[in-house]
Formats: C-alpha cells, sequence, structure tokens
C-alpha cells in the first residue's frame, strides 16, 4: 500500500492522552500514514463490543490495512495477518471470533526486550506497525504462533423447544444486536411462523425498517429487523430498546418455531 492506513479500536474514551499519543508515534514513524479512529468508545475492558466492532467496521478495509485493537489488552499480543490486512490486539479470543477460517499467519510478539509497560500500544502493537507498514516481515520481529485462543462469546443455543439469543451488542441509539444472523435464522425457520419474547412482550414478524408502528406506548413499537451488519437486532422506533427493556450484553431473549400447519 503506498499511502499506509492505520486504524485505531480501543476503549480509551476522546478525553485522554492516549490518542495522541499513539497516533504521535505513529505518524513519526510511518511515511504518509493515513490512521483511522473506528471507535475509542467501545465499553471498558468489553472483548465482546471490541470484537462486534472489528467484525463489521474493520475486516472491510484495503489489503495492507493495519488495525490496531486495544481492549482489555494483556499478554499474550499477536500479529494476525487475514483477508490481506494485519490485526494486531492480544490473545483473547477475538481474532478466531472475527477472522477464524480467513486467518493467513499469526504471530507472538515480543515483550521483553520492548518492554511491557502499562501503555502496551506503545512498546508492542504501535511497534509492530511500525515494522509490517515499513515492509519488515513478520517473522522477522515476532514468533509463529501454534494455536489461538478460541472465542467464549455465546452468540444462541437451544433452550427447551426454542432457542436462547444472546445480546452481543449495544449500539448507541440503545439497539440491541442480537448473536444471530439473519440467514442463520431463516436456516433455522424453514418458512415457518415464529415467536421472539423479550421480557413480557412478543415479536411475530421482521420489520423491513425503523418505522413508527403508530402506537403511544413505546414499548408497543418493539420492532425485530435485521442491521446494515447481517444480524437481527431489536429496536424501539425513536426510542431507545435498552433503557425501555432493559436488557444488557451476555443476556438473552426466546426464540420459538411454530408448527408447520397440518402437522
Amino acid at each position: 500500500m503506498e499511502t499506509p492506513i492505520v486504524t485505531l479500536t480501543t476503549d480509551w474514551g476522546d478525553d485522554g492522552l492516549f490518542v495522541g499519543m499513539a497516533k504521535g508515534m505513529l505518524y513519526q514513524h510511518i511515511a504518509g500514514v493515513r490512521v483511522v479512529d473506528i471507535s475509542h468508545r467501545i465499553k471498558k475492558f468489553s472483548i465482546s463490543d471490541a470484537t462486534f466492532v472489528v467484525q463489521h467496521a474493520c475486516t472491510g478495509f484495503p489489503e495492507g490495512t493495519i488495525h490496531i485493537i486495544d481492549v482489555a489488552t494483556r499478554p499474550p499480543f499477536l500479529a494476525v495477518k487475514a483477508l490481506g490486512q494485519y490485526f494486531l490486539c492480544c490473545d483473547n479470543g477475538l481474532p478466531m471470533m472475527v477472522l477464524g477460517e480467513h486467518i493467513e499467519e499469526a504471530y507472538t510478539l515480543p515483550t521483553k526486550e520492548n518492554g511491557v509497560y502499562n501503555f502496551a500500544v506503545l512498546s508492542v502493537l504501535a511497534r509492530a506497525a511500525v515494522n509490517i507498514a515499513n515492509g519488515v516481515p513478520m517473522e522477522h520481529f515476532a514468533q509463529k504462533a501454534t494455536q489461538l485462543q478460541q472465542s467464549s462469546i455465546q452468540r444462541y443455543m437451544r433452550f427447551g423447544e426454542g432457542y436462547a439469543v444472546y445480546v452481543n451488542y449495544i449500539d448507541a441509539y440503545g439497539n440491541a444486536y442480537l448473536g444471530m444472523s439473519y440467514r442463520e435464522f431463516e436456516e433455522l425457520r424453514e418458512g415457518r411462523a415464529f415467536t421472539l419474547t423479550v421480557r413480557d412482550q412478543e415479536v411475530e414478524d421482521i420489520s423491513l425498517g425503523y418505522y413508527d408502528q403508530k402506537s403511544t406506548d413505546p414499548r408497543h413499537r418493539l420492532q425485530l429487523t435485521v442491521s446494515a451488519t447481517g444480524w437481527l437486532e431489536l429496536a424501539v422506533r425513536e426510542g431507545s430498546f435498552q433503557q425501555l427493556f432493559g436488557l444488557k450484553v451476555r443476556e438473552y431473549v426466546l426464540l420459538r418455531f411454530k408448527a408447520r400447519s397440518g402437522r
């Protein structure tokens, strides 16, 4: 890539010194670099939030892009090549959940000679980004990783006669992204009617988009729709699903498919 791109996905917030420190190092050591802020508002220490954001906001960048992910970071640190891009993070399940079978190479980054202080982005991850951007092969500064940690994030599971579908992410509008894609939903559904139970409310159809259902009670404007990411989404028109229903990440809703008529 003639003009390197480095993205930052962190839980640092926007009002501290960390963003400036990281960007300063990247601009100082990578000629012509473009630094893209994906988000610095990931929920503190939330690997599940970071996983969702990286999966849908980072993987579509051009080949050669370098992604630095600093959320709940601790050794071991990784440099992973996948989809023609580089993902610098720690071995906490995120790389396997986001990249899985697309992983081409994975290396464990050194820590002793770099000195891991409280801000590992500068001492480990940004240094790796500088090496990669400057054309240094990963095997020259890191060791081949033999096995990566599997993700522990639960998406959905059988529950009685239905499925417990977990909330995996909540966006800034309070919309809840469920751990089941629309494709998976249709494969399980097999054309059957369904009921999705959320607290004391039930949804029995999928909305094609956000719209007002003309109800005076916001709870009755609950919608099941398909987000731009392809995952099932629970939303309330001109309201916050999270505030109205109180569901948090890793809580679940209950999905049941009805028997086909004639059986």
